[in-house]
């Protein structure tokens, strides 16, 4: 599971409100929080944005292990 997808819950948003806030389009941000397609440095830094990330918005698409989605 990307970080994307598990800071995206802990907000409580589902993916289409983050494709809106982030202006992704939904079927783009499916396949971004599924590794099929990069998210790009402009639209990553907008999904951070939205999500109200402070870090570096690359860490957003990291695979997080089973431990941090247990923990979340």
């Amino acid at each position: 599971m990307k970080k994307v997808v598990l800071e995206r819950k802990k907000l409580g948003m589902s993916q289409a409100k983050l494709a809106r806030v982030a202006d992704v389009n939904q079927s783009c941000m499916s396949r971004i929080e599924s590794g099929k397609e990069p998210p790009y440095p402009h639209r990553g830094k907008r999904i951070a944005d939205a999500l109200g990330w402070a870090g570096d918005p690359a860490e957003l698409f990291e695979e997080v292990t089973d431990d941090a989605v247990d923990t979340a």
